[in-house]
């Protein structure tokens, strides 16, 4: 058996406006930021989750801010291990989450082949078209 490979994930939320019956939304979407590998056990991706619910800016916050800059940030703890970050620079607000995972499965990606093409209708099929 192979020691198990420990990762750190970070999610953040993205806001996306969307003209919906002549009124605007603001759509709230959680993706998948940053995939880091952690070389030893959970312990150790637990020590890199929180330097980087510490650490990381998300784009959406840092490119507004200039040169010696630091935004708000308030790190919370959640019960079930996972790290929710809410940051703030100015009027720009946002939120992410650091959590640990373990690689237990990955398989390689097999290509099928095509279905085959369906058969020609009318005159094309009768043409050899």
């Amino acid at each position: 058996m192979t020691t198990p490979s420990s990762y750190v994930f970070i999610e953040e939320d993205t806001t996306e406006l969307e003209s919906v019956e002549g009124k605007v939304l603001s759509l709230h979407r959680w993706h998948l930021a940053a995939t880091q590998h952690v070389d030893g056990d959970r312990a150790a991706a637990e020590v890199r989750a929180e330097e980087l619910a510490s650490s990381h800016i998300p784009q959406y916050i840092a490119k507004f801010l200039k040169a010696g800059s630091r935004p708000y940030r308030s790190v919370f703890r959640m019960p079930d291990g996972t790290w929710l970050v809410k940051m703030k620079s100015g009027y720009k607000e946002t939120h992410f989450r650091v959590s640990t995972g373990e690689l237990v499965l990955m398989e390689e990606e097999i290509k099928g082949q095509d279905p085959p093409a369906p058969p020609r209708k009318g005159l094309n099929r009768l043409l050899g078209r």
